[in-house]
């Protein structure tokens, strides 16, 4: 399993940002809305998430129509665990494009930073993460970061699961993903407890 799954930890619990310089792509000041996303991709790839949401911003500011600068938007303010601000961006895009894994796993995330795990009459990060996984199993953000993948989305909903305390399911997830030979006895305290340090462990990599 990769090592750190760095974007959860930063959006879930919020006590990790990754600091990073700030380019200025040779001094040279982007007039149009191709150009700005394009911008704005590259700054987000380089890790200067503020920075690309200001291009993402500027971008919809030339017109609110572009609708790839809401995804870029939603996934530069997620990293910055701006989870409500992602969520709007997410939203707005996937108003339009309504089958984008991308933006569907972004939206996963910012739900449950939110505690949005389960909602009866509205969506929530159990839908998004199992929207996700069931069209692409193996879904990863690429080309813009393939690091954050299918995993990621999977213990998003493992955990969900857990906090509704449907340990069952939540167990069914990390099998699935996870750890095929982890059985612990959810019939009892110790067993759930097990399964809640599983998540912690899943968690730091």
């Amino acid at each position: 399993m990769k090592k750190g799954r760095f974007l959860l930890i930063a959006v879930l619990f919020s006590s990790i940002l990754l600091v990073y310089g700030c380019g200025e792509d040779g001094g040279v000041t982007p007039s149009t809305v191709d150009e700005l996303i394009k911008q704005g991709w590259a700054k987000l790839e380089a890790g200067n998430n503020a920075d690309a949401s200001a291009d993402f911003k500027a971008a919809i500011g030339l017109s609110a129509d572009t609708n790839e600068a809401y995804l870029g938007l939603g996934w530069a303010e997620l990293r910055q665990s701006h989870a409500g601000l992602a969520e709007n961006a997410f939203e707005t895009y996937l108003a339009k494009f309504s089958d984008s894994n991308d933006a569907k796993a972004g939206l996963a995330l910012a739900y449950h930073a939110q505690d949005k795990f389960e909602d009866a009459t509205d969506k929530d990060a159990i839908d998004m993460a199992e929207e996700v996984l069931s069209s692409d199993p193996s879904w990863n953000f690429s080309p813009h970061d393939p690091n954050i993948d299918y995993r990621d989305i999977a213990l998003v909903l493992a955990e969900s699961y857990y906090e509704t305390a449907d340990f069952s399911q939540s167990l069914t997830v990390v099998q699935q993903y996870f750890d095929g030979t982890f059985n612990p006895d959810l019939g009892t305290d110790e067993g759930r407890a097990q399964l809640a340090q599983k998540l912690r462990d899943l968690y730091t990599g």
